[in-house]
């Protein structure tokens, strides 16, 4: 078996030195060297794009990583491992979800809750599980991660959630399945987002910091928000999908130039007053779809010239 790994820092390439947590200068992970020492079996390849916290991850990072994706030779190996930091995790697997989610052979994305010498690290378990479910034939962009209740769950990278303050990730509409007794276990159909590809290897998407995500909070004031250089807006919502709109429109319609997406909301549940209100002022639901990767998807859509920015996120 043959894998290409790109790696971007985060935990799972860290040690701990002089007093915190940071990448290795080497780039070097010791998950990688370990699990190369007891299987002579599979053999990698590696590049490094990128070595940061991921907590540090900017739309320049983001770019670099595209490239270094669209450079990997799909005839030439069995699979992609990504190895990348837990704090942005859902956000950079979204991002490769959209831009890979054709991609003929299986996408792993890797991260590790703890750096690869705490006893309690998951680190080697989620590695390990993705050379499995690459030798196995799995296909799609995943992220295997072993939660804290010691289940190793799998997610379609696109359906993602952020990991909650315990290591825990969740994904939008549940895991994909769960990795066991060596094999992969379904628990729903694979459900991935998908983007209008309208780029080609020679014209990669560039993003920028031009789409602006917003977070509904108690008593939030829209005023002190500002808008310059900003071409679309995605809100995320409360739980139950709602948000202030007594403050929220009067904003958006002080805008009318921007246009405003909603999200997380679910297609089969009924709208609050609220939501139907800025829906009704001209925001567009976004249905169906973890606001993570709603965001990642709209940084995209800013990035092209063919569709309009509504045109890409339908």
């Amino acid at each position: 078996m043959y894998i290409l790994l790109i790696m971007t820092g985060g935990t799972i390439g860290s040690s701990f030195d002089g007093g915190s947590i940071n990448v290795r200068r080497d780039g070097r992970s010791a998950v990688v060297d370990r699990y190369r020492s007891e299987h002579r079996d599979v053999r990698f390849d590696t590049v490094h794009p990128l070595n940061i916290l991921s907590e540090s991850v900017t739309c320049h990072d983001f770019n670099i990583l595209a490239k270094a994706l669209f450079e990997v030779d799909t005839a030439a190996y069995d699979g992609v491992i990504v190895t990348a930091g837990s704090d942005s995790l859902a956000y950079l697997s979204a991002f490769v979800g959209l831009l890979l989610g054709d991609c003929p052979i299986p996408v792993m994305i890797v991260a590790a809750n703890k750096i690869l010498t705490a006893p309690d690290s998951n680190g080697y378990e989620n590695f390990s599980c993705a050379v499995d479910l690459i030798g196995q034939g799995a296909r799609g962009v995943l992220v295997p991660y072993r939660n804290t209740d010691g289940v190793l769950y799998v997610h379609a990278a696109t359906d993602l959630r952020q990991s909650d303050f315990f290591d825990n990730f969740d994904s939008f509409h549940g895991a994909y399945g769960v990795f066991e007794n060596g094999a992969l276990h379904e628990k729903r159909p694979y459900i991935a987002q998908q983007i209008p590809r309208v780029f080609d290897r020679d014209r990669l998407p560039q993003i920028g910091d031009n789409a602006l995500m917003l977070t509904a909070y108690p008593m939030q004031d829209y005023s002190r928000i500002g808008t310059d250089g900003v071409r679309a807006v995605l809100h995320t919502l409360y739980h139950s999908g709602t948000l202030d709109a007594d403050r929220f429109v009067p904003w958006m319609k002080a805008h009318p130039a921007l246009p405003v997406f909603l999200a997380p909301l679910h297609s089969g549940r009924k709208r609050y007053q609220t939501t139907v209100d800025a829906i009704n002022a001209g925001a567009i639901p976004l249905y169906d779809i973890a606001p993570e990767c709603a965001y990642m998807k709209l940084l995209l859509a800013c990035a092209q010239d063919e569709l309009t920015i509504e045109d890409y996120m339908a």
